[in-house]
């Protein structure tokens, strides 16, 4: 079969490899459907590389497809079901996980990242991660459930009331998920906040929330002056902004964060949040919320295929690729 295999640093390969075989009895092969690129990938097939993963490996990891082969051990699963992937395989029995904390686990495993991922025709995986989704479903929206589930998971560490008020910074797809997924929620003001001309557009265009550009705004006045004083929830989903996410927060607020940028450093001043009496939380993956995700979709809460703007095969991944690295597309599924 043909797949996306990263060799090595800043190299992406479309190949020829061997059809992935069932080895253990807990295990299922999914025919993949369609496959959606992460912000993740982006980084790992950056140079230098901004997220690492194991040369030789086939990429790819939010994806939807169908079971062709099951091992003996699976009940829960029957051949010809639709799945969607928790793609973080945990154990199941060291302390974080007895703690049902599994995406915490000390020995997770990576889908795409440390074994074989989705850029390919068939895809190998456990199945206690695979989850049924309904065949109505788009296959676009089906593989946005991975993302979804984890900013479900970012929801759930704040309690969201009508009227609520919300910034939310980057409006990636994660970003723009929860901007949809507050909006739902019943938040009352939300800002959405971005840089790179393209999203700006593409948000203004969802209408889920008030888009302000910091670097030609003053976005902290706007939200200020809407609030009175400052926003009850922050979600910086850049990995980058804390000290800006602090100003933007009222007092007793709480700002969740979210995105993951290895390389940023900030100096805080630790007396604004002890004296605003902030809360400050991180949130990391899906922690049992794709059943919940699945729902959001099948139920339509919210409908993500708004947020896709590229539909491509495998042969032009690199163009999926190069358009998000340049910030000129939101969300591209990829269809091998």
């Amino acid at each position: 079969m043909k797949a996306a295999v990263f060799e090595r640093e800043g190299v992406l390969t479309i190949k020829e490899v061997e059809r992935p075989q069932i080895k253990r009895p807990d295990q299922v092969l999914i025919e993949v459907e369609a496959c959606s690129i992460c912000g993740t990938d982006v980084h790992i097939t950056a140079v230098p590389a901004g997220y690492a993963a194991t040369n030789g490996t086939i990429l790819g990891h939010e994806f939807c497809g169908y079971i062709v082969e099951k091992g003996a051990d699976v009940q829960h699963l029957e051949i010809g079901d639709r799945v969607v992937v928790n793609p973080n395989n945990y154990c199941g029995v060291c302390t974080y996980c007895r703690k049902n904390l599994p995406n915490q686990c000390e020995h997770i495993e990576a889908l795409g990242i440390d074994y074989d991922g989705a850029f390919a025709k068939y895809c190998l995986v456990s199945g206690k991660v695979a989850y049924r989704i309904s065949k109505e479903l788009p296959a676009e929206a089906a593989a946005c459930v991975e993302p979804l589930a984890c900013a479900v998971n970012g929801l759930h560490k704040v309690n969201v009331q009508p009227g609520s008020s919300a910034v939310v910074i980057g409006s990636g797809p994660i970003g723009l998920m929860i901007t949809l997924l507050l909006k739902a929620s019943g938040a009352g003001r939300i800002f959405l906040l971005e840089t790179a001309p393209y999203r700006i557009d593409f948000a203004r265009k969802l209408g889920a929330a008030e888009v302000l550009d910091p670097i030609h705004m003053d976005a902290r006045k706007i939200v200020l002056d809407a609030t009175g004083i400052g926003a009850d929830f922050v979600f910086d989903v850049t990995g980058s902004q804390i000290v800006s996410s602090i100003d933007y927060v009222r007092k007793g607020g709480t700002v969740v964060l979210f995105g993951v940028n290895k390389n940023a450093r900030a100096e805080v001043a630790q007396c604004e949040i002890t004296t605003k009496e902030i809360s400050v939380l991180g949130t990391w993956l899906a922690n049992a919320t794709f059943p919940e995700a699945i729902k959001i979709l099948e139920t339509q809460v919210i409908d993500v295929q708004r947020l896709i703007t590229d539909i491509v095969p495998l042969e032009k991944i690199h163009e999926g690729l190069e358009k998000l690295r340049a910030g000129r597309a939101v969300k591209v599924i990829v269809k091998p």
